[in-house]
């Protein structure tokens, strides 16, 4: 009953005082919608891969690899890791590889129909077995035991199967038939390991005679009860654990004999070298937030997004309440008289303060319910920015309510604390004979809760003019290349013997001039081998990225060399034993040895790294697994270029001749930007030279910013969340100027009757609260180069954190401060002093 009547009586009072509901509300319910709407995103990022059984034991192998100066993270290893090192660590419950098909491959029904499955995954039969995911029809144990077998999505079995998919045929390319052999669920929006379709990685045609040729992701559960986080004992490696230093010492004991032979060295001359081969661990649930490797299965967010998200919504949530607890000291002048006859009348002060609680909780939760409508309809739109699905809103919405209403309950107490507790400790005799003892801590604590405020605006403001400054120096930074008017066709390899007169075709189209053909292009995955340099007596191994593209490649994205004797790779029957990431070139054998040396061309950096001082002419030698090896001389120094985002630094790379049969890419350059007949021109060409093989462009300047998309969804949320935070600070202070002013209305017009001019007055009036904003300015610099330097860390190549914006970001959120308060004060000082002074 007495909370009801608190109630009513708080409703009652923030009627009469409009203006101060709406503000108050206003500000905490844009405040707190932008803390849920970053709580749903940073919940659903941090639940990826939640759902496996027994995920606590569940951990992703990969390499970490050093070679000179060079380091190399993988995550893909050797299609002999799983089992192989299974059978030498007892600790190991259970094995699984799985193999992405890195480009789309047309699938059709038997009746012609076109499936869409861009993500093929090729699995191990124990999938179902490692991973949670729902098996609907079929036999999980065996269901993927077989070569060319299929699971299919439960989506695609109810529109292409209606009556059933078990037993039916898909039509692979090359018409090869594969067996649907079972239903799943749809692909989880929360996993890394993203699918429109299982198939049994027994049909693919894996070598299985190295361990160091690494392309496939391996997957172990570890029995119950071992301890993953037991340091090793003292070792030369170190930061491993006591089950990592097992698998590192079962793969040594296997493969020591391949290592020598490719290497010419022990794996101890190979590590005193300064060299590095390590196996280590990942949690599966660590994978996607945590992991950035080279090969990854998809990209994965970065937890330093999480948290910038993180702090900037917390800040707007402080400044809406800080807000709240701003103006609330201030209305306490009005206020002391009612307190002051309360209390004489008998009112207890718990009564009081609960009262003042209860208005404050009130707004709390009335601006939560605002909020909540805020975050229906911006919450897909957050979706859509970084691209990720997750259920529906009110099923987030509910698992995350605790937290949510214990946002706005503690919001509502922390507001109502200091009216409830300070004012309500008075005497009645105190506070009706002199209001203005109250005023000095009131005072203080809005002086506090001003800088409070303007500090985490400028600090919003400033990360997000961080964020926009490093998306512009990425875009306005050269690359090494000219990534505009190309036109880029993956499935290339299965051009075959029509390749010629495709090229021809493609040629004679209008706008086209120049093509060129290659195993990777920028943006995309590439190999990466081994070499060692010609009468080197350290025999040092340096890891190289390795692009097989033909002599048009340069000269069609616009490469420049800075040392050459005018010669450029040409096509050649170089055989192709790559570290790769290709399905496609897993079928392909050992060739024999090429006798005469074949000419390549190398960046800058691989100069550097290799410690060339005349690259031209030097040789190359690079070991293949049957002892053979090709000899390489180098011929031309291109200039350094990004292959990858600026997320990476340029790694050093080497150009090889093209040879037909593993040319992915097709990339076509146009006079202008290709206009969409263009397109449908070459799809056209493509579809009548290879129509066993789906037809998939993309442009290359697209392809490069979509390397960015995330960078760029939180430049314009943090945009959103800088505008909320400023504006919401001064609507606080115009609303805190206008009770100033309205408690010293008869100061101003003694002042004006006295001769003081508006310019004083003003000055008089605005000088404390100006100087606040300006020791919030310079309280602020720590945090915000703090969290701007978390952000930045992600990349490579980045901006400086200049003390000059720093200073434009302080001066604008100054004279925007200047603005509201100067509005507020020129209306009450140019108001006639007779009004005031009219009953004293």
């Amino acid at each position: 009953m007495m909370t009801k009547n608190y109630i009513k009586l708080a409703i009652r009072n923030l009627r009469r005082n409009k203006d101060y509901f709406f503000i108050n509300t206003f500000g905490l319910a844009i405040g707190m919608a932008c803390a849920i709407l970053v709580m749903l995103h940073v919940w659903t990022q941090t639940h990826f891969d939640d759902f496996h059984p027994d995920d606590d034991r569940l951990y992703r192998v990969i390499i970490e690899s050093k070679m000179g100066s060079i380091g190399t993270n993988f995550a893909v290893t050797s299609p002999k890791f799983a089992f192989g090192l299974k059978k030498r660590v007892p600790e190991i419950e259970q094995a699984c590889r799985v193999s992405k098909s890195e480009r789309k491959i047309l699938l059709k029904t038997q009746n012609g129909e076109i499936l869409n499955a861009p993500s093929l995954l090729f699995v191990d039969s124990t999938f179902f077995d490692m991973f949670g995911f729902k098996l609907l029809q079929g036999n999980p144990a065996t269901c993927l035991s077989k070569e060319k077998s299929i699971v299919i999505p439960e989506s695609m079995a109810k529109t292409y199967y209606p009556e059933g998919a078990i037993g039916k045929k898909i039509i692979s390319e090359n018409d090869t038939e594969w067996t649907i052999t079972g239903v799943v669920q749809d692909c989880p929006y929360n996993t890394h390991m993203q699918y429109s379709a299982l198939v049994s990685l027994s049909t693919l045609e894996l070598p299985d005679n190295s361990w160091l040729t690494s392309f496939l992701y391996t997957y172990y559960r570890f029995k119950p009860g071992v301890d993953m986080n037991k340091p090793a004992p003292q070792n030369d490696i170190g930061g491993v654990t006591n089950i990592e230093m097992k698998l590192q010492s079962a793969f040594l004991d296997a493969a020591t004999p391949e290592i020598e032979q490719n290497t010419k060295m022990t794996p101890q001359e190979f590590h005193n070298m300064g060299n590095n081969f390590v196996i280590k661990l990942q949690q599966i649930r660590r994978i996607h937030l945590f992991s950035h490797l080279n090969y990854e299965m998809s990209k994965n967010a970065n937890i330093e997004t999480l948290i910038v998200l993180g702090a900037i919504s917390l800040l707007i949530i402080l400044i809406a309440a800080i807000n709240y607890a701003n103006l609330s000291t201030a209305r306490l002048a009005g206020r002391t008289r009612e307190i002051g006859i309360r209390k004489l009348l008998g009112s207890h002060r718990r009564d009081m303060a609960r009262q003042f609680l209860a208005e404050s909780i009130t707004i709390s939760f009335i601006s939560l319910f605002l909020a909540l409508v805020i975050v229906e309809l911006a919450f897909p739109q957050l979706e859509k920015m970084y691209q990720f699905s997750s259920p529906s809103l009110s099923q987030s919405l509910l698992k995350l309510s605790p937290i949510i209403f214990g946002i706005a309950l503690i919001t509502g107490i922390l507001a109502g604390l200091y009216p409830a507790f300070y004012v309500t400790r008075f005497t009645p005799a105190t506070i009706l004979q002199n209001q203005k003892k109250l005023g000095p801590r009131a005072k203080g604590l809005r002086g506090v809760l001003v800088i409070l405020q303007f500090l985490f605006s400028i600090v919003i403001i400033y990360s997000t003019s961080t964020i926009y400054r490093q998306l512009n120096f990425i875009q306005s930074k050269s690359i090494g290349f000219d990534k505009n008017n190309l036109l880029v066709l993956d499935n290339s390899t299965g051009l075959g013997d029509n390749r010629a007169q495709f090229t021809e075709r493609i040629k004679d189209l209008p706008h086209v001039t120049d093509l060129s053909y290659s195993s990777s292009v920028p943006g995309q995955l590439i190999d990466m081998y081994t070499f060692h340099k010609t009468n080197d007596s350290t025999n040092q191994n340096y890891l190289l990225q390795v692009n097989w593209a033909d002599n048009h490649f340069l000269k069609t994205y616009g490469m420049h060399f800075i040392d050459s004797t005018k010669s450029i790779p040409g096509e050649s029957a170089e055989p192709k034993q790559p570290i790769s990431h290709s399905n496609d070139t897993l079928r392909h054998k050992n060739s024999k040895q090429v006798a005469q040396p074949i000419n390549v061309v190398v960046n800058e950096k691989a100069v550097q790294y290799m410690g060339l001082k005349n690259p031209v002419g030097a040789h190359l030698i690079r070991l293949l697994q049957n002892g053979d090896q090709v000899e390489y001389t180098i011929k031309g120094v291109v200039r350094n270029f990004h292959f990858e985002s600026f997320h990476e630094e340029v790694q050093p790379m080497v150009f090889l001749p093209e040879v037909p049969r593993f040319s992915r890419f097709t990339s076509i350059r146009f006079s202008s930007p290709p206009t969409d007949k263009d397109i449908a021109q070459v799809q056209k060409i493509w579809e009548e030279e290879n129509p066993t093989t789906l037809f998939s462009e993309f442009s290359m300047s697209d392809n490069l910013q979509k390397q960015y998309t995330e960078e760029r969804s939180t430049g314009e949320v943090a945009v959103a969340f800088s505008f909320f935070a400023i504006f919401i600070a001064c609507m606080g202070l115009y609303s805190l100027m206008a009770l100033i002013t309205v408690y010293r209305t008869k100061e101003i017009g003694i002042r004006k009757v006295l001769g003081a001019g508006t310019r004083e007055l003003v000055f008089l009036l605005s000088k404390e609260t100006l100087q606040l904003v300006i020791l919030a300015s310079l309280l602020a610099l720590p945090l915000a180069y703090q969290i701007s330097r978390l952000w930045l860390s992600r990349f490579a190549y980045q901006v400086n954190l200049s003390v000059t914006n720093y200073l434009f970001v302080s001066a604008a959120v100054f004279a925007i401060a200047i603005f509201t308060v100067y509005r507020q004060l020129w209306r009450t000082i140019n108001a006639d002093p007779a009004e005031s002074l009219r009953y004293e």
